[in-house]
């Protein structure tokens, strides 16, 4: 499998949109002062051995979902997880999750959105206020939506 195919990747994406919402908020990071973030991602960054590498990302990803209900995974997410585990360049993989889990999103208007998906514009305003929809944020009366998070669930955007 290539590169650029895990990037596109649903399961990927979804791992990397959980990790990525905490990573990119302050706010949330603030809301959830109990979770040891940054030392979590610390321990997980500078772990060389994959075996415990996906251990500590199994810890993370569970330390996170429990907090917020908005983030959460599949059995398949992490099935796909530890099936890129198992590769011979596991560790490359994993450090792809957390590169990919950092970079800035890039935001989408529910207009946007709308239109790639064939559906209506105030579905997706309507997911962002009800709080379905983890790192979308309001910047004046616009709505703005997390490419990653929506590609996580399935959606060509």
């Amino acid at each position: 499998m290539k590169y650029s195919d895990i990037l596109k990747n649903p399961h990927f994406n979804n791992l990397a949109a959980i990790i990525r919402i905490p990573h990119q908020s302050q706010d949330w990071r603030e809301a959830h002062a109990t979770i040891p973030f940054w030392k979590l991602i610390d321990e997980l960054s500078n772990t060389p051995d994959a075996t415990e590498f996906l251990n500590q990302l199994c810890n993370l990803l569970v330390m996170l979902t429990k907090s917020d209900e908005r983030l959460t995974y599949s059995e398949a997410d992490l099935a796909w997880f530890t099936a890129q585990a198992d590769r011979d360049d596991a560790l490359t993989v994993a450090a792809l999750l957390l590169a990919w889990a950092s970079a800035p999103d890039e935001m989408l208007t529910p207009a946007e959105v709308a239109e790639a998906t064939g559906t209506h514009e105030s579905n997706w305003r309507n997911k962002a206020a009800k709080g379905q929809i983890p790192g979308a944020v309001k910047k004046g009366k616009q709505w703005l939506l997390p490419r990653s998070v929506l590609r996580s669930r399935g959606l060509d955007v």
